[in-house]
């Protein structure tokens, strides 16, 4: 197969349905590899220049969710698309993904196209694609860059590698920054097709964003507002680049 090749990682413990998601994939070009636990799969995500993770959620097996946690937890596995795929009878692990931080979810059986369709919008213009960004909308404030072409976000010119959830949050912050958005508009805009979505999964993922966007060591840009929501505010720029965040705020506030 050409190296080239986006390569997409398959957690299952399923043969046969695996061979399934190889089948529909490699006819897309992609290449896939197989992880069957949740330390192989976090290892060969964090090894391997995967760009999207597919994880099978079956009845009677309850791993799921802890990988996806872990995954959101590495530095080099966090922006990575993670989808989950519900089988039969695993209905109830829906809300345990979302706390997860997982970035979609599919009931089985899903239509292949959507799949397709979910992967090439994640994957074709996540930060590090060879795609050009011809007349690319780019929003700009306080040290950031974010390309909505490209899907990509720069902070002090340091590529951050954002989930999908993330990217239309901060995007959404970009579009009213300065302006407090509330919890239920940050749902509408991080979960345009989304259910179930409650203020603590908000919190969670304001609280990746900004732990992504430390990692340029620049100053805290997310602000809290009280019994609303969040704020992009960029007022403390002139503090030094190197000044501690702020906490997350992923369980309340």
């Amino acid at each position: 197969m050409n190296s080239t090749q986006p390569q997409v990682l398959v957690g299952s413990t399923d043969a046969d349905y695996y061979l399934l998601l190889v089948h529909i994939l490699e006819s897309e070009g992609y290449r896939v590899i197989l992880g069957s636990g949740v330390e192989e799969i976090v290892h060969l995500a964090g090894e391997n220049d995967v760009k999207a993770i597919l994880l099978d959620c079956r009845s009677g097996e309850d791993w799921t969710p802890l990988a996806c946690v872990k995954l959101k937890q590495q530095p080099r596995t966090f922006g990575i698309a993670t989808v989950g795929l519900i089988g039969p009878g695993a209905e109830g692990r829906f809300i345990d993904l979302l706390k997860a931080g997982i970035d979609e979810n599919f009931v089985r059986p899903v239509a292949p196209s959507k799949l397709l369709g979910f992967l090439r919008d994640n994957i074709l213009y996540r930060p590090g694609s060879d795609a050009m960004a011809i007349n690319g909308h780019i929003l700009a404030y306080a040290g950031i860059e974010l390309n909505t072409n490209r899907h990509s976000v720069k902070r002090f010119g340091i590529d951050i590698h954002l989930g999908p959830i993330e990217f239309r949050l901060l995007q959404f912050l970009m579009e009213n920054r300065e302006l407090a958005c509330s919890r239920a508009q940050l749902i509408e805009a991080g979960w345009p097709e989304r259910r179930f979505v409650d203020a603590k999964t908000v919190n969670v993922h304001i609280g990746r964003l900004r732990r992504a966007l430390s990692m340029a060591n620049g100053p805290d840009v997310i602000r809290t507002v009280r019994s609303s929501g969040y704020m992009l505010d960029g007022s403390n720029q002139e503090q030094s680049h190197h000044e501690p965040n702020r906490p997350d705020e992923e369980t309340g506030g």
